[in-house]
This record gives structure tokens, sequence and C-alpha cells, in this order.
């Protein structure tokens, strides 16, 4: 690499709604209305990654893939990564279970297949925390 240029990596976590009514459990609109520019600000970072030829990655819940199916194909059909963020924002420490973990996994597993048909490779904790089963349910998926 020439001494003037740097490499970065650039990602995203597009949660909209699924951070609010998930974890936080918010039953105000003026809370859960904070999610609903997430489908905004996507598409303008799209609109600046494809300006300036930038692949980038999404970490999307599967509720989001759910919510706003036309913003997570977009993400896809320009090329970008999606990534795997829980379904409901859900923290992994915070599971009752190895099987309740499993089955948030293979929600948004799901949820991504059905709406922009990928298999995520990638996965970013949705609360940047794992529980003792988190690693070993990622390989098991292929993570």
């Amino acid at each position: 690499m020439s001494p003037d240029r740097a490499t970065v990596c650039l990602s995203f976590d597009f949660d909209a709604i699924s951070i609010w009514i998930g974890p936080y459990a918010a039953t105000s609109p003026s809370m859960i209305s904070r999610g609903e520019f997430g489908t905004v600000g996507v598409e303008r970072i799209m609109r600046l990654l494809d300006r300036t030829g930038i692949p980038s990655t999404f970490f999307v819940t599967g509720h989001t893939a759910d919510t706003y199916p036309d913003s997570v194909r977009a993400i896809a059909q320009a090329g970008h990564e999606i990534g795997h963020h829980g379904y409901l924002h859900e923290n992994p420490a915070s599971l009752g279970s190895k099987e309740e973990e499993r089955g948030v996994l293979e929600r948004g597993f799901a949820a991504l297949d059905r709406v922009a048909g990928v298999r995520p490779i990638g996965y970013r904790s949705p609360a940047w925390d794992n529980s003792p089963h988190t690693v070993e349910l990622l390989l098991e998926q292929g993570v």
C-alpha cells in the first residue's frame, strides 16, 4: 500500500425501531419514532457509498428486515454485505437459555433470507455482549 493511502472499514447498524421496542421496551410513540429515521439514514448512507464507490457492511436485525424490507433489499442489491444483528436487538447475555439464544439467531437468519435472500456470515452482537453460548451457537450456524 502506498504511504498516502489508508484502509478503513465502514459498517453500520440498521436497528430502526427494534432497539426501542426490544431491549428498551418502549411504548411511548416519541421513543419509538426515533427508530423511524433509520430508513432515511440508510438511504443517505447508501447514496454516499454509491457516490464514492465504497462497499460496506450493514448489521441488520431480523425485525428491521421484516419491518423495512425495501430498505434491506436495497442494501443487498447494492452489493453491500448484510450481517446478523439479532432479531429484536436482544442482548445474548440477557436471554434465558442457550435454546432461546439459538431461536433468536434462527429467527434473524430466517428474516434476512426471506427478505433479502442472504445468509449472513458476519455477526455483531446487538449489545456488544455475548453469553457463554454465543460463540458455540455462531459456529454451529456457520458464522
